[in-house]
């Protein structure tokens, strides 16, 4: 499927930044990712959707659309293009962070994701991803034992893509 490249440059999100949930149910956007998104993206507004481990992902709002705009899309969806679709458009919030860069967790993400107070955002590239504290230091320790792995079936992964593309 063709799409029509971005007016924009790529994304560059990384780091992991410790995060409180306040009262309000705000956290603050790090400045070095507010920075990166108006740059590159121009703009103020993120959608969060519940990604992999059931960990908040945010996302510029403009470059989700670019990502959703790649599928194509059918009057009469089958069953798991439904689901999909319900679980990619319905169980999305827009968030726009304040003059203090602080954006609201909807309700329902927070209760699906069961975040909690203290809080690791983590740079994924295109998204940050919204992690209970406790569960990323687990998580970045498996990463860090597995590391050598996970880089060696990336590569392969590249490899076999490449020699089996027309």
């Amino acid at each position: 499927m063709e799409t029509t490249p971005s007016r924009y440059r790529p994304l560059f999100l990384i780091g992991e930044y410790d995060a409180i949930l306040d009262d309000k149910n705000r956290i603050l956007v790090p400045a070095d990712f507010r920075k990166e998104v108006l740059e590159a993206r121009e703009e103020k507004t993120l959608v969060c959707r519940i990604g992999r481990n059931r960990v908040a992902w945010l996302y510029p709002e403009n470059y989700y659309r670019e990502l959703i705009a790649q599928r194509r899309m059918s009057l009469m969806p089958g069953e798991d293009e439904e689901k999909f679709n319900e679980a990619y458009y319905g169980m999305i919030y827009r968030l726009s962070w304040d003059a203090q860069g602080r954006v609201v967790v909807p309700e329902k993400i927070i209760k699906r994701t069961n975040l909690e107070k203290n809080l690791t955002l983590v740079g994924a590239g295109d998204h940050l991803a919204v992690w209970n504290r406790d569960d990323w230091e687990r998580r970045a320790q498996t990463l860090l034992e597995t590391m050598d792995e996970i880089s060696d079936r990336e590569r392969e992964s590249k490899t076999t893509k490449t020699t089996t593309s027309p």
